[in-house]
């Protein structure tokens, strides 16, 4: 009998091992998780920070506003050529293709004939 319970021990201790084993395996697995949703929030926290900051301080004269600003303008100016290829311009109050000869936008209602008079 001695044999059978050295046995049945020895597969009790292996069993609770390996689920011990499993719980640390998805316990990890959950807070690495966590840490990369709270890391994803932070980024979102600084960029909101940052963008705010430089609103704030657009008229400065520093490298990185000059940079920031001129980083901008391109994206303007590459979004604006994407909506000529389209065939319009960019909406002015929420960005949406406006189809040239269109007095308004389709998306949020905003009069726009101004702008293809320009």
């Amino acid at each position: 009998m001695g044999l059978l319970d050295n046995l049945s021990d020895s597969i009790r201790s292996t069993t609770q091992d390996l689920g011990k084993k499993a719980q640390n395996a998805t316990d990890m697995t959950k807070l690495q998780y966590d840490k990369k949703v709270k890391e994803g929030e932070l980024i979102k926290l600084y960029e909101k920070l940052g963008k705010k900051y430089y609103q704030e301080h657009k008229d400065e004269d520093s490298e990185d506003i000059k940079r920031i600003t001129a980083v901008t303008l391109r994206i303007k100016e590459i979004s604006d050529d994407i909506m000529a290829l389209k065939g319009g311009v960019a909406c002015p109050k929420c960005g949406a293709l406006v189809k040239n000869g269109s007095m308004y936008c389709s998306a949020c209602g905003e009069k726009i004939e101004d702008i293809f008079e320009e």
